[in-house]
């Protein structure tokens, strides 16, 4: 028993350390974006998602959710297959096309026209960066911005 108690500890803090490194600041998003005043909002601010740290520029819009994951949750986010209501795509796949020279392994996220995500992994961490969209649907943080996000992120890893 004490033996399990202890391989569970020693895989707890393996796990905490992996995605300790996984940070992202206002002042990464600022840098890669231009913008000024970023902040951390709390989940319940309008637009928010509860579990992410939700970021909004300094008209407090939200403009990037950062969402930390493991190597499982990578992997079952890029095998995310599209929702379908009645033969129609009610939400599209995650996974669009591989991103290289960003960690071990990334992609552009969702399928379709526009991509408004980068998911990486290095290790047993992974991450995503998340442009909220305007409203005509436009990511409000361009990819080459989510790029330069994502490369921030990884260099602390």
């Amino acid at each position: 028993m004490l033996r399990s108690v202890m391989l569970i500890a020693v895989m707890l803090v393996a796990a905490t350390a992996a995605m300790a490194g996984q940070s992202l600041s206002p002042a990464d998003i600022e840098k890669a974006t231009g913008l000024q005043g970023v902040h951390l909002v709390p989940g319940t601010a309008p637009g928010a998602v509860p579990g992410r740290d939700n970021y909004a520029d300094a008209s407090g819009k939200i403009v990037l959710w950062f969402q930390t994951m493991n190597r499982a949750g990578f992997l079952r986010a890029k095998g995310q297959a599209a929702k379908m209501m009645n033969g129609i795509v009610v939400q599209p796949a995650l996974y669009h096309g591989a991103v290289t020279g960003i960690g071990e392994d990334a992609f552009d996220s969702p399928d379709g026209k526009v991509q408004s995500a980068i998911y990486v992994r290095k290790g047993d961490a992974a991450f995503g960066v998340i442009s909220n969209l305007d409203a005509a649907g436009k990511p409000r943080i361009t990819m080459d911005q989510l790029k330069a996000i994502a490369a921030a992120v990884v260099s602390r890893m």
